[in-house]
């Protein structure tokens, strides 16, 4: 996944996003809306998207796995078309597992293939999930990615600086993929040399250069 376009799903969800170009697209559940109305959304915009032919993966957010809301996110918007989610607040490879239990179960009574649903991990928005970034090899088959995010850690800009680079170690380490947050166009060549494989962008506009970028050589100039 080169480009993740978001969605926050408090509103209506656009069908033009599905043109976007971007290569994935990422429902939030979280906004103004009861969450159940967001997981409402979702679905269906899911459900009508997988009628498509040619579309980006499409993927949800879901809470914590030790949270309140993970089974109620779970039995809501996994279906047919779903492609996987984003865990919240992955702190290390016992989330990844539980979580992984969680879509087997979900999977078998969706009738979905045993190991349809990937999960990609928000793997640093905690001081604890960052000291866990080397440790997710193996964690499950699911695991396709490590993503920042705009979380804000203790530490500011230096804290954070460490973290992105933690990650991508972490995620060369584990044979998947590291996923960076989108900061201009400057930032994606960056990006890209020090080991990101895509970018999380907020906007259409930015998925052409996100698109651009990763999607040709690597330049290793500073």
């Amino acid at each position: 996944m080169r480009s993740v376009l978001v969605l926050p799903a408090d509103g209506p969800l656009p069908m033009r996003a599905l043109d976007s170009g971007a290569a994935a697209l990422l429902l939030r559940l979280g906004g103004a809306l009861s969450r159940n109305d967001a997981r409402a959304r979702a679905r269906a915009f899911v459900e009508a998207a997988r009628m498509r032919g040619e579309r980006p993966r499409l993927f949800v957010q879901v809470a914590p796995v030790t949270s309140r809301e993970i089974d109620g996110d779970l039995d809501a918007i996994i279906c047919a078309g779903l492609d996987g989610v984003f865990l919240e607040g992955c702190e290390g490879r016992g989330d990844i597992q539980g979580l992984s239990v969680k879509l087997s179960v979900r999977e078998a009574e969706a009738g979905l293939p045993a190991g349809a649903l990937a999960i990609v991990a928000l793997a640093a928005q905690t001081p604890a999930a960052v000291f866990q970034l080397g440790g997710y090899k193996g964690a499950s088959p699911r695991l396709a990615a490590l993503a920042m995010d705009e979380s804000v850690l203790p530490g500011g800009a230096q804290a954070r600086a460490a973290a992105r680079a933690l990650l991508a170690l972490g995620a060369a380490a584990a044979g998947v993929s590291a996923l960076d947050l989108a900061a201009g166009e400057g930032a994606l060549a960056a990006a890209r040399r020090e080991g990101f494989a895509g970018v999380i962008a907020f906007s259409e506009a930015e998925i052409v250069a996100i698109e651009a970028i990763f999607g040709g050589a690597i330049d290793k100039r500073p």
